[in-house]
């Protein structure tokens, strides 16, 4: 399997990369969320924009200044796709390319990669943003249930073919055996089908152990806290760092 390179992080190689979500609903407010973040010291944080109410391109700046050299990931999603705001597609394509000025990685999701997501142009949105000069992150996101195996494997598959540098599947479990099956379909890719680097992760409570086992399953990225959690089932970063460390594999 390949590995990406973003700045001087190797993603694919080695433990699993913790990155912190930068959660405010202001510039006033990103500011100190900004400082608790730098002091949690992850090796990447993540944007989410949907949190954010003001004019995004200031706050990426504050962002991009912040952290220095570590990567800055870019999410924006919609209340259909877990996230906080609803936009048109026009500005959904708008905003991830506007991103790309300050930015290493966009996530994307994997619903949107229809002809409408080309812009009205010949080329992805995966194309455009990688022309732009960041990486991409191909994401689906079940937080309903935990599909079939056979179902997981063609998601992580289709993520490839479409040109995406990392591909990322995250389901909400209903049961251990869910976590069960969520770690053995990244196995299988890990030990038998992924070429590039990919992110699994199973949420809430039942699926914690999905975010310190990515030594063990492949997971090149796990997305921990040092506030506000984007997601269910995060944890702190400072806890994580040294379970991440202990199971090494």
């Amino acid at each position: 399997m390949e590995t990406v390179r973003v700045r001087d992080l190797v993603l694919g190689d080695g433990n699993p990369k913790i990155c912190v979500p930068v959660i405010a609903h202001s510039y006033d407010e990103l500011k100190g969320v900004l400082d608790e973040v730098v002091k949690s010291d992850p090796d990447m944080v993540e944007f989410r924009a949907d949190f954010y109410f003001e004019e995004e391109l200031p706050a990426l700046a504050a962002i991009r200044n912040a952290v220095g050299g570590r990567p800055v990931l870019y999410t924006i999603r919609t209340r259909e796709e877990g996230g906080e705001i609803a936009i048109t597609e026009e500005s959904y394509i708008e905003r991830n390319l506007a991103a790309t000025q300050y930015v290493d990685l966009i996530d994307l999701q994997l619903e949107r990669l229809h002809p409408a997501s080309g812009g009205g142009k010949n080329k992805s949105l995966v194309e455009r943003v990688r022309e732009m000069g960041a990486k991409v992150i191909l994401s689906w996101h079940d937080f309903e249930g935990t599909p079939s195996k056979g179902a997981l494997i063609e998601k992580m598959t289709r993520m490839e073919r479409s040109g995406c540098d990392i591909g990322k599947i995250a389901c909400m479990p209903r049961s251990r055996r869910d976590v069960l099956a969520l770690m053995e379909v990244s196995v299988e890719m890990l030990e038998e089908r992924a070429e590039r680097p990919f992110i699994t992760m199973a949420m809430g409570n039942l699926g914690r152990v999905t975010r310190a086992a990515g030594a063990f399953t492949g997971s090149c990225i796990t997305f921990a806290t040092a506030g506000m959690m984007s997601a269910p089932g995060q944890i702190s970063a400072a806890r994580l760092k040294p379970m991440l460390h202990e199971l090494t594999v």
